[in-house]
């Protein structure tokens, strides 16, 4: 059995529980402050990776309300440009002007 995964093994095992690094150490043939100090590093790595899924499910959980918020935004706009259209046409028949430019339209 190769390094790797040897200690692989161990850390694995060590998570497992019922065991010590000592006992790991002893068992593969590594020294129990080698042992200890990868269960550390694979505690740090796996507390790293908790924080970072726990940014991406609070991100997640926030997306529906800004999405909802952005939604009527968008509705809000529409309207917006609805009545402002609806003011334009309105002026157009009262006062017979032409507001909005013709297509091909140039100036001189």
């Amino acid at each position: 059995m190769e390094y790797s995964e040897k200690k692989a093994l161990a850390i694995k095992e060590y998570f497992a529980g019922g065991t010590t690094s000592t006992k790991l150490g002893l068992k593969y043939g590594f020294g129990n402050a080698s042992v200890s100090r990868w269960v550390a590093m694979e505690k740090k790595k796996k507390r790293k990776f908790e924080e970072y899924a726990a940014s991406i499910r609070a991100v997640r959980e926030g997306m529906p309300t800004d999405v909802k918020a952005l939604q009527e935004e968008l509705r809000m706009a529409r309207l917006n440009i609805s009545l402002l259209e609806a003011m334009i046409d309105i002026s157009d028949d009262q006062h017979g002007t032409d507001i909005r430019k013709k297509a091909g339209t140039r100036r001189s």
